[in-house]
């Protein structure tokens, strides 16, 4: 079961944090994405308007124009001549569908076209340019074609709308037609014969007037009611293609930045990796300047009064209020992977708790990577492995640190360290890590060792513990059951989401106590934060002597003695 951890509050008070090893998404989550992830947005939002207008100005300019079509569905046949007319009856819908399937037919395209005197363009191209629909629920249709030319588009409109006109009443009268050829035909036999006075001959022509009629009124009953003007352009359409290309660049920037938020697992915030921690940030260090990197020296040696030196004085504060109601006195200093500034960690941190006053080891036990002696200029050996096997002794093996040079103020060999016992207040003692055993992991786990461990925590205020990486190799997760709590360093753009994962994992399995987490490389995270990216530079603590207030401190308190 996972057990909840210690929190330190604002106040300094300890608090229990319930478990969040999967925090779910929340809206600060989101907006540290897209101040991490805006440029991706703001491309996209720019290149894709741009592009949509571009590609739009490059296509072929088109006018569409529109007439429009009155269908009269009054039954005038009907009151005229007493013949009923079952069309009229018929479903508007249907009848609309109707007219708009016979008026989108290649036989009106083509009588279009003659009428023009038009060759250069086809009926398919006439169909596909022109559309028939009926304008809302109305008895009024529009014709509309696009076209090219913006003058021609509108006498193709006005062209096409006649020809369904005639079109239509070509259908609508083609049986009457009929009729009143075959009453001709047979009036023509009757005056052949010379039967024009008879009955037969004055009924065949009297329907025959009544089929005019019939007909004179079907061919009425569509109607061209506005021809079309001069076209408009429909495309390109500049505004338009810029406003979808808005909405298009929105949704891809969005999605690119959640995309590439997935795929990119580092962690890039403190407060992410507390969340997946679910421990106490003690405090936010910055990358070390290159300067002191490259020559490995320490902020709290050679600076120890600028801005990067104050981060650790406030790490050194916060773990101080995190000891107070727990005991402490060996803390290992660990992260997930390498490269997180662990080591360096360790020493400045070591350094500012001797500074503030504390009698201070500082032990090497990365035995894969040993990097402590590179900082204080010491010898590989003795260290801490000749002291398990027995060539040296503990209070040969040690070296007492002059804060103020960074140097060795002891012989790092042989038997002539000051006694274990009589360590000044304020004081830093360093055990390198020795020859390299075969085995690491066998050793860190002896009762030798946590002998040796036992009587450094016995002559020391604290004892800081620097140690491989959690994940890569056991040595980390032996050294916890020695020691009292833990100290967790994780620097942002290094560490993952997944590794996070599996520390936390590890971490929640383990006896010591979690005093919390130390974010390093946090140059990217304090821009634009307040209450970081401000520098209080004290000018140097040297008197007229030039000794430094650290140094006249201890020479005070070694008369004393």
């Amino acid at each position: 079961m996972v057990r909840p951890q210690p929190k330190l509050d604002h106040q300094g008070s300890v608090t229990i944090a319930a478990d969040t090893a999967h925090p779910s998404p929340s809206l600060a989550a989101y907006l540290r994405i897209l101040r991490r992830r805006g440029w991706i947005l703001a491309l996209c939002l720019v290149l894709t308007p741009a592009a949509a207008v571009y590609f739009t100005d490059r296509g072929t300019s088109l006018y569409e124009s529109s007439a429009e079509l009155f269908v009269n569905r009054d039954n005038l046949a009907s009151a005229v001549t007493g013949i009923q007319d079952g069309s009229v009856y018929i479903d508007p819908q249907r009848a609309a569908e109707t007219l708009t399937n016979l008026a989108e037919t290649p036989v009106v395209a083509e009588r279009t076209l003659k009428a023009l005197g038009l060759r250069d363009r086809t009926p398919t191209y006439v169909l596909a340019q022109t559309t028939v629909s009926p304008k809302g629920n109305s008895d009024v249709f529009v014709v509309s074609v696009t076209d090219r030319n913006r003058a021609l588009a509108a006498r193709m409109a006005t062209e096409y709308a006649q020809q369904i006109v005639r079109y239509r009443g070509q259908l609508d009268t083609a049986s009457i037609a009929k009729a009143r050829a075959e009453a001709a035909r047979k009036l023509t036999q009757l005056e052949n014969a010379g039967n024009e006075r008879t009955a037969l001959y004055r009924g065949i022509q009297q329907k025959d007037q009544e089929l005019a009629t019939l007909e004179a009124l079907q061919t009425s009953r569509l109607s061209v009611v506005r021809q079309a003007t001069r076209g408009y352009q429909v495309a390109p359409r500049p505004k338009r293609a810029a406003a979808l290309g808005i909405f298009l660049g929105l949704v891809v920037g969005i999605g690119l930045m959640l995309l590439i938020e997935a795929l990119d697992t580092r962690m890039r915030s403190g407060t992410e990796i507390g969340e997946r921690l679910d421990l106490a940030l003690l405090a936010r260090i910055s990358a070390p300047p290159r300067k002191l990197a490259g020559k490995d020296e320490l902020v709290m040696l050679v600076h120890p009064t600028g801005s990067h030196g104050e981060s650790f004085r406030m790490l050194r504060t916060n773990l101080e209020f995190t000891l107070l109601s727990g005991g402490a006195k060996t803390v290992l200093v660990t992260s997930a992977v390498p490269e997180e500034g662990k080591s360096t960690t360790a020493a400045n941190l070591a350094v500012a708790l001797a500074r503030g006053g504390r009698r201070v080891a500082l032990v090497d036990l990365d035995l894969r990577r040993p990097y402590l002696n590179k900082f204080f200029r010491l010898p590989v050996t003795p260290g801490i492995t000749d002291v398990a096997l027995g060539r040296a002794t503990l209070k040969s093996a040690i070296a007492r640190i002059d804060l103020g040079t960074g140097h060795p103020t002891a012989p790092t060999s042989g038997d002539g360290g000051a006694p274990l016992g009589l360590i000044a207040p304020g004081s830093l003692d360093v055990l390198v890590s020795g020859p390299l055993p075969p085995d690491p992991g066998e050793f860190v786990g002896t009762s030798r060792l946590s002998e040796i461990l036992h009587d450094l925590r016995e002559s020391h205020d604290l004892v800081v513990i620097d140690s491989p990486p959690m994940l890569r190799v056991g040595d980390a997760l032996t050294l916890s059951t020695k020691v009292d709590a833990l100290l967790v360093i994780s620097r942002l753009n290094v560490i993952r989401r997944p590794a996070l994962t599996e520390l936390r994992r590890m971490l929640d399995s383990l006896p010591a106590t979690k005093l919390g987490y130390v974010v390093t490389g946090a140059d990217s995270e304090r821009k634009g934060t307040y209450g970081y990216g401000y520098s209080y530079e004290y000018g140097s603590d040297a008197d007229a002597s030039g000794k430094t207030t650290a140094q006249a401190v201890r020479e005070v308190e070694e008369s004393r003695v």
